[in-house]
């Protein structure tokens, strides 16, 4: 019988069941938050347009939303 089931539908069933997620699962799932997502793209744009003119709020106001984006995730 085919299993047409994708590798993350499975993985889901597995911790529903009890089964813990390992570090490398856990980081794949950090990074795949919305939230999360959507701080990271945001801050790098602002981070590279920082590096570009040389401005020094710009880069940190991005590596501010990048660092946010992963405390959001480690505190949800």
């Amino acid at each position: 019988m085919i299993d047409y089931m994708a590798w993350s539908e499975k993985r889901v069933q597995q911790y529903k069941r009890g089964k813990k997620p390992t570090w490398l699962e856990l980081r794949m799932l950090e990074h795949a938050d919305p939230v999360h997502m959507t701080l990271a793209i945001v801050g790098t744009i602002a981070l590279v347009y920082g590096l570009w003119v040389n401005q020094w709020l710009w880069i940190i106001i991005g590596v501010g939303l990048n660092i946010l984006g992963h405390l959001y995730t480690w505190w949800k």
